[in-house]
């Protein structure tokens, strides 16, 4: 049978969070649950964060910002010396206004307290719950998978029972109309 991408798409994410559901009712994963406390700099980035999306991203290089209203998005670079030394170059190609947070040495490995990996996206809804953890190979940009998991964040309430703010539905301009 020939699928079109769409349809290829739809049926990956219905087997993506049928899988997710089970796991989430056996309890063996981070999906609806909380976000770990991690600080940097004595900073915790996720403070505050509640009542809007927040896609983090464990990245080395670029990340692309597609613009959706009332999401955050944040970049944690790895704690590895040749990371740490090329931390003004990711800063340097970060799309403005993303901060761009550098781990310290004495510091708790953040990639690890989140379970991440290099060039994984973390999506959060709006009560800092983990909605989505998109790995290499799904987590390419020029792949679906990142904005499909933010958008479909954006629109629904995955988890249930986020007080933090209304949902938001797409209206006829494909814009999102929040209620």
């Amino acid at each position: 049978m020939d699928y079109s991408l769409a349809t290829r798409i739809l049926l990956l994410g219905l087997v993506v969070i049928s899988a997710t559901q089970a796991e989430v009712t056996e309890n063996k994963t981070r999906i609806c649950q909380p976000a770990p406390l991690w600080k940097i700099n004595g900073t915790a980035p996720m403070a505050g964060m509640e009542g809007q999306v927040t896609v983090v991203a464990l990245l080395k290089k670029k990340l692309s910002n597609e613009g959706v209203a009332n999401v955050s998005f944040l970049i944690v670079n790895e704690k590895t010396p040749l990371s740490r030394a090329m931390y003004w170059e990711l800063k340097r190609n970060a799309p403005q206004g993303i901060p761009v947070y550098q781990q310290q040495i004495l510091e708790p490995d953040v990639w690890q307290i989140l379970d991440g990996d290099k060039d994984d996206f973390l999506i959060y809804d709006r009560c800092s719950r983990l909605t989505f953890h998109i790995q290499l190979p799904y987590s390419f940009l020029h792949l679906p998978y990142v904005e499909a998991a933010v958008h479909y964040t954006h629109r629904k309430d995955y988890c249930g029972n986020c007080s933090r703010s209304s949902f938001c539905q797409p209206s006829s301009s494909k814009t999102c109309k929040c209620e």
